[in-house]
């Protein structure tokens, strides 16, 4: 009995990359991880990898779930959740030399 050829999950993968901004993406730790853990949590992701030196953000997903304008789309929401969850000032002391 053939059943057909096995299908492994490798090809089940796609991969999205997508720019990621951040007020100071290299000191905001708590920013990074609220956005991996949020769209690590999308049915289908299977991966998160955020780059706070090149600001991107690299999702692994099965396709056959959600596709990648899906991906893209959570990140914005939950992006724009976070920024507006979460406020960052930045000070700029002059006069002290």
């Amino acid at each position: 009995m053939n059943v057909g050829p096995a299908t492994s999950s490798a090809e089940r993968v796609g991969e999205i990359r997508l720019p990621v901004a951040m007020p100071d993406a290299e000191r905001c730790a708590e920013c990074i991880e609220r956005l991996r853990t949020a769209i690590g949590g999308v049915a289908g992701v299977h991966s998160v990898i955020v780059d706070p030196r090149t600001w991107t953000m690299a999702v692994t997903f099965d396709p056959g779930v959600l596709a990648a304008a899906d991906v893209e789309l959570a990140a914005r929401e939950f992006g724009l959740e976070i920024g507006a969850a979460v406020a960052h000032a930045s000070y700029r002391l002059t006069g002290l030399d």
